[in-house]
């Protein structure tokens, strides 16, 4: 009897560890292509807070809202729509890389809201109303405060691409040339805070582990950042293709925008092929 008991104990601390290291793995997370047609050079992602997923779809001069993981709506025409966000009352912004303007689209309306920006890539808010873009070209980042106003609060950054902030309101951006992921806090200090060997695109974070996402655009990958700087691939085996499943053994083509739905399911496009790609559940 009491060898059977030791049995017992022995076989439960090795299941406990085996569900731990399950876990803590992402042994059961998965990749899968979405059967999403009619895209043409997906950009910048946004999610509103029912989970509906809005694509600027850059070459196709349109930005468009994925239904039930599948089907397109356009929603907006527009000459070259790069970067999305929304705002606390749901209404969309839209980046236009070629001309320089960011529209507004609210239920009623249409609006242009900043105009002249030079080749404006992404676009984030922050928790005060203040509207953040980043101007690729001039290496800047500005400030579109809640009267229109726009300051310059970064400069020297070498082409800036994806944004993201932080529950802390840091805000973070992508270089689209050195695979350096720049950190600016509320003074305006800008640090390197991670590097990653390739060209990377956009940026998402996550509230609830209080990571960060990025996508490599060159190396095929896509990473994840801790709190103090350190990267490691959570999924992608660094070879361009198209291979669903597990994390580690997915292929990805080009990957560019990111973002994690209210759900915890991470999407990814792939700029060149027109795929959209899902992890569901990845935090839950």
């Amino acid at each position: 009897m009491a060898g059977d008991l030791g049995l017992i104990s022995s076989m439960k601390n090795l299941l406990t560890g085996f569900i731990i290291f399950s876990c803590v793995s992402g042994i059961s997370e998965t990749v899968k292509t979405l059967p999403v047609k009619g895209l043409n050079g997906p950009n910048g992602f946004a999610i509103s807070e029912h989970g509906q997923l809005f694509i600027a779809n850059e070459s196709g001069k349109q930005v468009v809202k994925i239904k039930n993981d599948s089907t397109t709506e356009v929603v907006l025409t527009s000459d070259s729509p790069d970067g999305l966000t929304f705002d606390d009352a749901g209404n969309l912004y839209v980046s236009n890389f070629y001309s320089g303007i960011i529209l507004k689209m609210s239920a009623e309306s249409i609006d242009t809201i900043a105009t002249a920006l030079n080749k404006p890539s992404d676009i984030k808010y922050d928790t005060k109303g203040n509207l953040f873009v980043s101007e690729y070209e001039t290496g800047r980042i500005k400030k579109i405060n809640t009267h229109g106003e726009i300051t310059e609060i970064a400069s020297g950054l070498k082409f800036p691409f994806g944004l993201a902030f932080d529950n802390k309101g840091s805000l973070y951006v992508a270089s689209n040339s050195t695979g350096e992921i720049y950190q600016i806090d509320s003074t305006g200090s800008v640090i390197v805070f991670a590097q990653i060997s390739g060209t990377l695109s956009y940026l998402a974070f996550s509230k609830k582990t209080e990571t960060l996402y990025a996508t490599c655009f060159t190396c095929h990958n896509i990473y994840v950042i801790d709190k103090q700087g350190n990267k490691k691939v959570l999924a992608g085996n660094g070879v361009a293709g198209d291979k669903d499943g597990p994390l580690k053994e997915a292929q990805f083509k080009d990957p560019n925008s990111i973002a994690i739905s209210p759900d915890g399911s991470l999407y990814i496009s792939e700029f060149s092929v027109n795929r959209i790609r899902k992890i569901a559940n990845l935090e839950n």
